[in-house]
């Protein structure tokens, strides 16, 4: 005989003498006693042991339970599920903590397919994950910045660009501010929450600049450090034919001069009589020494067939070539420019277009002119593109180089307007695209290294070590991935700057303290674990499982009914029986 049998006994034999001592009592409510004791044994007996249940579940699907999962998500999960919790994840009945996935997948090792629920893996999970991910159900984003995209460094004297998104503030504002603490760019917030701040690269070196996101009340809501990195970069050796001189031309040559490009150029006036600075020669020692060769459609034209060929020779070893439009295209150089994969041909006059959020130039920003040519390169890459998405500039490989098509007309108001900071970025840029591949690669640093988190570098060298901000000196075990890459991973312990350095050079980056901008951290986390969607992984087979009832039901029934009998009994006692 179990348990659940004599319980069972024992509350039939106490409701049989509760009854009888009921009915020998002759009291007036005695029948509705003799109900009540009945229905208080039956709940307590199904509230002690609950009647079972059927349901169906997903057999082999894990639910894994993450840090930031809502109340709401919670109570949402089904009862069959079979349920994981990572570390930092709510208190849940019924789920088995564990202290990482690859823990929780040896322990269930018919899981075929998982469901995330929260704030997403953290990248120490998601290698375990890959390939059996089949839902998401993300939690809400807190409130904050939640998207940077800056780069990793940029050269300098060059605009500095900060794009990013804020995430539950309306009508707000994002600020730059320098390591003194003062506002060197501002940008507001639009419906989406997102923002676009610059600021020059005076000189190289690095800094720890304030990004600060401030609600209309101009209360602080985020604020998180980021590294201007600035270095000197090579400069670069162009070769520029015009067929005449023009006023985007002018500025070109100041902005060339002044940043230390070594510009050899050749401007026809008249027939016979040409502009030239340093030697704009065209033979093979010219381009083979140039990094960039610009050319006009007249200065195409006034090549001859064997300077072309020798031309389009040097592109092929791995010069870089930047035709620009200044005017209406001859049949003849269509066709060349076409052989080159740049169909172009006339169109209606273009309208104006913007670039105020490409290069962050604030309301007061020009419009700008582009040549009206409908371009058509199925293989290209955009160089350049207006605010509206209206393609400026495009490029693409040919052979070992690069040939670029540019048809914006009027690049020069920029500097006119005083914005020389971001049209020396502009073309700058351009350049650096198209230009010859220089020898020598530098390693990949982590964008976004954290204490005590994994940071990936590669293209390292194996005597490569990291030197942290107090000069300690932390050795790296370097190892070759699958792409054939060698890579060492690094756990930073302290915050601040550490440089990677390989024999007498040193690259340096920054390390969040653990508990920095925990808002990015989030929606990288959710970022990535969408990512992990659709995984290859078995598809689960439905299945049954026998649950119990909640006991809460009965538990409540039971107190009802008691409470209803105690009052009954009460008040038979204060009552004369009846005759």
């Amino acid at each position: 005989m179990n348990t659940a049998s004599i319980v069972a006994l024992l509350l039939a034999a106490a409701v049989a003498l509760a009854s009888w001592r009921a009915v020998r009592s002759g009291v007036r409510h005695r029948w509705a006693q003799i109900a009540l004791q009945v229905a208080t044994a039956l709940l307590l007996y199904l509230c002690l042991f609950p009647p079972a249940t059927q349901e169906g579940f997903a057999a082999g699907e894990l639910v894994v339970l993450t840090p930031a999962a809502t109340p709401q998500q919670l109570s949402a999960l089904p009862a069959t599920a079979t349920l994981v919790a990572l570390p930092g994840a709510p208190e849940t009945r019924g789920a088995e903590r564990v202290p990482d996935l690859a823990t929780a997948l040896r322990r269930h090792a018919d899981t075929r397919s998982l469901t995330v629920v929260g704030g997403g893996l953290p990248a120490r999970d998601r290698d375990a994950a890959r390939g059996l991910v089949a839902r998401f159900d993300a939690a809400p984003l807190p409130r904050g910045l939640v998207e940077i995209d800056t780069p990793t460094w940029t050269l300098a004297g060059h605009l500095w660009r900060v794009a990013g998104r804020a995430e539950q503030v309306t009508q707000g504002r994002a600020e730059l501010r320098d390591p003194a603490g003062a506002v060197v760019a501002t940008s507001p917030l639009d419906a989406q929450g997102r923002f676009v701040v610059s600021t020059p690269a005076k000189g190289p070196g690095e800094a720890a600049f304030a990004l600060r996101i401030v609600d209309a009340s101009g209360a602080r809501v985020d604020e998180v450090t980021l590294p201007l990195i600035a270095r000197a970069g090579e400069p670069l050796k162009v070769l520029l034919l015009a067929g005449a001189p023009d006023a985007e031309l002018k500025y070109l040559r100041r902005w060339a001069i002044d940043a230390g490009v070594q510009l050899d150029s050749r401007m026809t006036l008249s027939e016979g009589v040409a502009l030239t600075e340093g030697a704009p020669a065209v033979d093979a020692d010219a381009l083979r020494s140039a990094d960039v060769v610009i050319v006009d459609e007249r200065a195409w034209t006034a090549l001859a067939a064997a300077q072309k060929q020798m031309l389009m020779s040097a592109v092929r070893d791995g010069l870089g070539l930047l035709l620009r439009v200044t005017g209406p295209l001859s049949a003849q150089v269509a066709d060349e420019w076409a052989a080159l994969g740049f169909r172009a041909r006339a169109a209606d006059a273009a309208p104006a277009v913007s670039l105020d959020r490409v290069l962050a130039l604030g309301e007061s920003a020009p419009a700008f002119a582009r040549r009206p040519l409908d371009v058509d390169a199925k293989d290209a890459a955009v160089l350049l593109r207006g605010d509206d998405g209206t393609t400026l500039a495009s490029w693409r490989n040919e052979g070992g180089g690069r040939v670029a098509l540019w048809w914006l007309a009027d690049s020069y108001r920029l500097a006119l307007g005083g914005a020389r900071a971001q049209y020396g970025t502009l073309w700058s840029d351009a350049l650096a695209t198209v230009a010859r591949a220089r020898a020598g690669s530098m390693p990949q640093l982590p964008r976004e290294a954290r204490v005590g988190e994994r940071a990936v570098l590669c293209d390292v060298a194996p005597e490569a070590f990291v030197e942290a901000e107090q000069s300690e000196r932390i050795d790296l075990a370097a190892e070759r991935d699958a792409a054939g890459r060698v890579c060492a991973g690094y756990w930073p312990a302290q915050a601040g700057w550490h440089a990677l350095v390989e024999g007498e050079r040193r690259w340096v980056f920054r390390v969040r303290a653990a508990d920095e901008a925990m808002a990015m951290k989030r929606a990288g986390e959710a970022a990535a674990t969408r990512a992990l969607l659709g995984g290859t992984g078995m598809a689960s087979t439905t299945g049954s499982r026998v649950l119990p009832l909640p006991r809460w039901p009965f538990f409540l029934g039971w107190v009802a009914a008691t409470a209803l009998l105690w009052w009954l009994e009460r008040r038979s006692r204060v009552e004369p029986a009846a005759p």
